[in-house]
């Protein structure tokens, strides 16, 4: 199943690479077995699946009830099962507990799917090695979790012999290598996107915890960034006082002005705020010109300027009534996209977890009004 398309399954490894190797250094670090890279791979495409109520969310699919008794906050500001550093350390944290108690990583990864108790239950006082894989087939847990197991070790066969399966595995990139930033105090993700080099949406992408689109005030104050911008996003930040740091918003020049104004309107150095608005210290702004300030929008009383009109990231739009299914798309791609609960698009399209999509499928994104308009599959 997973080799099916080799170019699609390298592809979906290239995009999680640095989820992956956040992953694979934890895993290093706890001297655990390398096939547990692959189950967030198998959980959840390494897609950080936002859910509600008492569903599992984030890349390792971790239960509300699971994160909380491990030290995982879930507010209305902050989800750790979506933080990937975060719900990664509490994940390996639960396998190496596993893996210690059983001795055998196939029955740590059962006992990840159906839970702790039930693989206690039926292992007793059994020694922790020689378990052939037909005494792991007869343990009587329920069939999904078998599934979950063979799934697994499927995703280990490619990896482990990729020649064989006619798959080129990547190899990891710069860009890939990911940063984490403990922080003293709140940043406004708009301001952190600029000193990271980075995209709103990229660093939303690389820290979905944050489910508000800000760090809530009680934190946590931590940042995933690309590595190669961490230097001259500390250097930045620092020379700004940590009170400004949290509230900042755009602002569309009027006339031609400089920076030296608006640093000084909000007593900041000027140099910092040359770099994160990308000009020169001394640049002759345009009017027109878009600049991020500290401060909130509603704040902006200022003749040379207004505030600028929301970005478009910062609001989310209704999804479309339905979409096609492209080459690459998985059911967990297609929910993060539009905002979606994998089990609602399951449900509203009639398909199971283990689905396969087929190219110009078409899914219904919204709750179908009757049972005609549900698509043929």
């Amino acid at each position: 199943m997973y080799a099916q398309s080799a170019r699609e399954f390298s592809d979906s490894l290239t995009e999680a690479m640095p989820y992956l190797l956040i992953v694979i250094d934890q895993l290093e670090k706890h001297r655990l077995p390398g096939e547990f890279a692959f189950l967030p791979y198998l959980e959840s495409n390494y897609t950080p699946i936002a859910t509600s109520g008492d569903r599992a969310a984030g890349i390792w699919q971790l239960m509300p009830d699971t994160a909380l008794e491990n030290g995982l906050p879930i507010n209305g500001e902050y989800d750790g099962r979506l933080d990937i550093r975060a719900s990664t350390l509490t994940a390996i944290d639960l396998l190496r507990q596993y893996h210690d108690e059983f001795g055998d990583w196939r029955i740590a990864d059962m006992a990840f799917n159906a839970g702790l108790y039930k693989v206690r239950a039926l292992i007793g006082t059994r020694p922790h090695d020689g378990w052939s894989a037909r005494e792991l087939g007869r343990l009587a847990v329920n069939p999904g979790t078998h599934d979950h197991l063979a799934k697994l070790l499927a995703l280990s066969c490619i990896v482990s012999d990729p020649a064989r399966f006619h798959v080129q595995l990547p190899e990891p990139g710069i860009d890939d290598t990911i940063a984490l930033l403990d922080l003293p105090a709140p940043v406004d993700l708009h301001l952190a996107a600029r000193l990271a080099g980075v995209e709103m949406a990229r660093l939303r992408q690389l820290n979905p915890g944050y489910v508000r689109g800000h760090m809530p005030a009680t934190g946590p104050f931590h940042l995933l960034i690309p590595a190669t911008r961490r230097v001259a996003f500390e250097q930045t930040l620092g020379k700004l006082p940590q009170y400004v740091w949290r509230n900042w918003h755009e602002v569309v020049l009027k006339q031609t002005e400089t920076i030296d104004l608006f640093a000084m309107i909000g007593d900041i150095d000027s140099t910092a705020l040359a770099t994160i608005n990308g000009v020169q210290a001394d640049a002759q702004l345009a009017p027109g010109s878009r600049l991020l300030l500290p401060g909130l929008a509603r704040d902006t009383d200022i003749a040379v300027a207004e505030p600028a009109p929301a970005a478009a990231e910062d609001t989310f739009a209704e999804p479309p009534e339905s979409m096609v299914v492209h080459a690459g798309d998985t059911l967990w791609d297609i929910a993060h996209r539009y905002g979606l609960h994998v089990d609602d698009l399951l449900r509203w399209n009639g398909l199971t977890r283990n689905a396969t999509l087929r190219l110009g499928q078409r899914l219904l994104l919204n709750e179908p009004l009757d049972s005609a308009r549900r698509p043929a599959l």
